[in-house]
């Protein structure tokens, strides 16, 4: 019982802990190559490629008077109307008329997952109509459709506001989604982490007198002798009977 209670009560050094992660070092390894394998695989072959094409629009309004005062109130009224353009371009009606553009080959709803439109963090009077699709030519053809279709939209809700083009929409080279090194990286270190914990969750639940320099300070009780590890060696007994009948006739004697 008081050797159970000075095992609890002893505290590992760093350099217990540097041992235990030297042992477990391998292991730690193996499973970060491993997730970041499987990782890499999953993510290169299995998710399907997201192309991003962006179209930028202007917003205008007309009627503006000749003095700069005039000027100025029409700039600020524009940067302050570019969030009302968003939401107005994200209805249903927008999405109903762009699948009619588009032949309906996507429904409003599948536009809808496909068009994100994102204003500026500075204030300004553009804002972007941001696409994602699996192919990098629909990504561009879509841009275009919402070119196309947003002015007229905008046109028939706000009078006196035009809604302009000032950046069209090219075809995508890369990708923009998933990220095989990202998801790679975070699946290595993943596994390194999950290896790590295990190392030492195993280590600390370990409860088992093992025969080391610190055994003296674990058990309070001098060594006086170990046994030695005969693990992978073989111990042959020729005839165990003859070995007892010697036994016995020493005894004997």
């Amino acid at each position: 019982m008081d050797n159970v209670e000075n095992r609890e009560s002893y505290e590992i050094s760093f350099k217990d802990l540097f041992q235990i992660f030297k042992q477990g070092l391998w292991l730690m390894v193996v499973a970060a190559i491993l997730l970041g394998a499987v990782s890499f695989v999953y993510s290169k072959f299995f998710i399907a490629k997201t192309y991003t094409a962006s179209v930028k629009l202007y917003v205008e309004t007309t009627g503006k008077g000749e003095s700069g005062y005039n000027d100025l109130s029409s700039y600020n009224l524009a940067t302050s109307l570019v969030n009302d353009y968003i939401e107005m371009l994200e209805t249903n009606k927008f999405f109903d008329k762009l699948s009619r553009n588009l032949d309906d080959k996507y429904t409003a709803g599948q536009l809808n997952a496909m068009v994100d439109f994102k204003g500026s963090d500075k204030e300004t009077q553009v804002f972007s109509a941001i696409v994602a699709a699996h192919s990098p030519t629909e990504a561009k053809i879509i841009a275009d459709a919402v070119a196309d279709v947003a002015p007229g939209i905008i046109g028939a809700i706000k009078d006196h506001n035009e809604l302009k083009i000032v950046d069209n929409a090219i075809i995508p080279t890369y990708p923009s989604a998933p990220s095989v090194t990202r998801n790679t990286l975070f699946a290595m270190g993943a596994g390194f982490l999950l290896a790590l914990i295990y190392v030492f969750a195993r280590e600390a639940l370990d409860n088992k007198i093992k025969y080391n320099p610190d055994m003296t300070e674990i058990n309070s009780i001098p060594i006086l002798s170990a046994i030695p590890d005969f693990s992978g060696q073989k111990i042959i007994i020729d005839d165990v009977d003859a070995s007892e009948s010697e036994a016995e006739n020493g005894k004997e004697n």
